[in-house]
């Protein structure tokens, strides 16, 4: 690390970021906490708006040094960024999902090169939509696409996706990273069922039917808990399938359940590369996931292909022996997403260098953890 770190001197790196989100909750403000824990030598402000019903993660940095509220409505947004811009005259615009890339893409008094946009999975990946609206999507992030300086992409699937979108924009692979220490390995407790949880907003996204039904698979040997809220009617298709859910946890509350978890399951129809599993792995626990392109191309294990595929995978690792080995193997597949590599890549991508080789840029792109 001190010495990829060492490079950073001869990189014409900014010093203040003006991180754009526009609801401030779930996996996005986890991601956005760790690329401000992990750059303190950078200044970071946020402007975002909490979303109803969430816990804000409100933690002091000394990197953060303000946060500024959006207000309601797509054109006032547009211009208070642009105020907020003016005001703080930040090195990087930082866009994080798909309204705040349009809202600073749109700002016509944000330079294109100042401009850093993270997806954090594409809109137009969403399966609970018609084919035409994803189409719509993609055509739109084309369009924006001419007005990105980077894409800061959190997996290598983003990243391949952001090169199709505009060939000649710059993209840079910043691996998404736990905010929690790695912890030791450990064994797992026999004298009880197992808990297996997942964590996330409660909507079509993370597909709780696909959860529900591998819950009504199993007996009384495996307990389910679902760390998190959202849709109503969504909660209470998990609830009727004896799935325990917490509601919104601070972030604190969140990593006590998973340490004391045997299992995580992610059963999301689309994702990027989601903070809730990093997180999961660092607590030290073994994954069962949904079968999907983008875990696929993260080199997840134990990819589950139907509710009972998911089922009878967590049924298989209350055997000790299989639960340590499924444990080591998704920490050596995560093993490049660290704090040391997100910020190095984030720092890499916040310096906007123009002209570098080619070469030098297929190796940031395609290096640590892209397959």
């Amino acid at each position: 690390m001190d010495a990829a770190r060492s490079e950073h001197t001869a990189w014409p790196t900014p010093t203040t970021i003006l991180h754009v989100i526009e609801c401030w909750g779930g996996g996005v403000s986890t991601a956005v906490m760790s690329y401000i824990r992990a750059t303190p030598h950078l200044a970071h402000w946020l402007i975002t708006a909490p979303r109803r019903g969430e816990v804000v993660k409100a933690e002091p940095m000394a990197a953060l040094r303000g946060r500024l509220a959006l207000p309601a409505g797509h054109l006032a947004r547009i211009n208070a960024i642009g105020r907020a811009y003016a005001r703080l005259k930040p090195d990087v615009v930082h866009a994080h999902s798909s309204f705040a890339g349009l809202y600073v893409r749109t700002c016509r008094s944000i330079p294109a090169s100042r401009i850093v946009y993270t997806p954090h999975c594409y809109a137009f990946e969403r399966a609970d939509v018609p084919r035409a609206l994803r189409t719509v999507f993609r055509t739109t992030e084309a369009v924006l696409a001419r007005r990105t300086g980077t894409v800061a992409a959190v997996s290598p699937r983003e990243a391949s996706l952001a090169t199709a979108l505009h060939r000649a924009q710059r993209v840079v692979y910043v691996p998404n990273a736990a905010s929690s220490s790695l912890a030791p390995f450990r064994v797992r407790v026999t004298d009880r069922p197992m808990r297996a949880v997942t964590v996330g907003r409660i909507c079509a996204q993370k597909d709780p039917h696909f959860l529900a039904r591998a819950a009504r698979i199993r007996d009384d040997s495996i307990s389910w808990a679902w760390i998190g809220d959202g849709d109503a009617r969504l909660r209470h298709v998990l609830e009727s399938a004896g799935v325990h859910v917490t509601g919104w946890l601070p972030h604190r509350e969140v990593i006590e359940q998973l340490r004391a978890a045997d299992v995580y399951i992610h059963s999301a129809l689309w994702e990027s590369a989601p903070m809730s599993l990093l997180e999961a792995v660092a607590a030290g626990l073994p994954v069962v996931a949904r079968d999907i392109p983008a875990l696929r191309v993260l080199g997840i294990p134990n990819l589950a292909r139907t509710p009972t595929d998911l089922a009878t995978a967590v049924a298989e690792l209350a055997d000790p022996a299989s639960w340590q080995k499924a444990a080591s193997q998704i920490r050596a597949a995560l093993r490049d997403n660290t704090v040391e590599n997100l910020a190095d890549r984030l720092t890499y991508a916040y310096a906007g260098l123009r002209g570098e080789s080619t070469e030098r840029r297929a190796q940031w792109l395609t290096t640590s953890g892209s397959r």
